[in-house]
């Protein structure tokens, strides 16, 4: 989905990825380690792939940077909760990754600028991200190579789906109270012995902090065909004891399946 701002004339499009591109970002960062905290991102452009990353990153507790050139594209990035600091300046950006880098806490941080010029800046100051997707119309910048040299890594591929089941919910009426006792039985629904067990619960348990208002209303995860159908029968109990007083539709591989209370 998109936002159009007009702005002297031009038409600037604000395109949001789907949730469960948001999270396959997520689940191939993950590939590199489970411990992200602490660790820099950098990329370039808030198009769908960048808003996916700067969320992505964020729910797996990494600071991110990215580099913009469009003043309102990042603005309206910033006010629906998609980054945290819009900045001109170099120095203050790094200021900002230093202080939240320093407390192994999540950031997002857009600066405004051509990548090219800018990322030239950053590698003379010295920038070492852990992570980089630096792209333009689909070609890797030559930038890349001088942070691959450092000791950065490219950000994986999105991991194969094959065998995972594709679960969004949603409830029909006031999200801020009924989505977070759907998502405590989301959460409760993973297998806790499985490897990816532990991501995935704090994909579902902080992800809505970080998903921003565009996604407000929405959850969506991948579980194995067991925990979608642990999810659903508890979802059943609890809207048939009153404990959820909503209709919730539960989404599995396209397939929607209604709660009614």
């Amino acid at each position: 989905m998109s936002k159009v701002i007009c702005m002297f004339g031009r038409a600037i499009t604000i395109s949001y990825p789907a949730i469960e591109e948001v999270y396959d970002r997520y689940a191939a960062l993950q590939m590199l380690s489970p411990g992200l905290s602490g660790s820099l991102l950098l990329h370039t452009y808030l198009d769908a792939e960048g808003v996916a990353l700067t969320v992505a990153a964020n729910v797996a507790g990494l600071a991110s940077l990215c580099i913009e050139p469009e003043p309102q594209l990042a603005k309206q990035a910033m006010r629906t909760g998609v980054c945290e600091f819009v900045v001109n300046d170099a120095d203050e950006a790094l200021q900002i990754l230093k202080q939240e880098l320093r407390k192994a806490h999540p950031v997002a941080v857009t600066l405004l600028g051509e990548p090219e010029f800018v990322l030239a800046e950053l590698i003379e100051r010295g920038l070492q991200p852990e992570i980089m997707h630096l792209a333009a119309d689909g070609q890797e910048m030559a930038e890349a190579r001088t942070f691959l040299a450092r000791g950065a890594c490219r950000l994986p591929e999105p991991v194969s789906t094959d065998g995972w089941v594709a679960v969004h919910w949603s409830v029909a009426r006031e999200p801020q109270r009924w989505l977070p006792l759907a998502d405590i039985l989301a959460s409760g629904a993973v297998d806790a012995e499985d490897p990816s067990g532990a991501w995935r619960r704090r994909w579902i348990e902080c992800s809505p902090r970080f998903l921003g208002r565009h996604y407000a209303a929405q959850r969506f995860a991948r579980m194995r065909p067991a925990e979608a159908d642990a999810f659903f029968a508890a979802i059943q109990r609890d809207v048939e004891a009153g404990e959820i007083q909503v209709a919730v539709s539960v989404v599995r591989d396209g397939q929607e399946e209604l709660v009614l209370s």
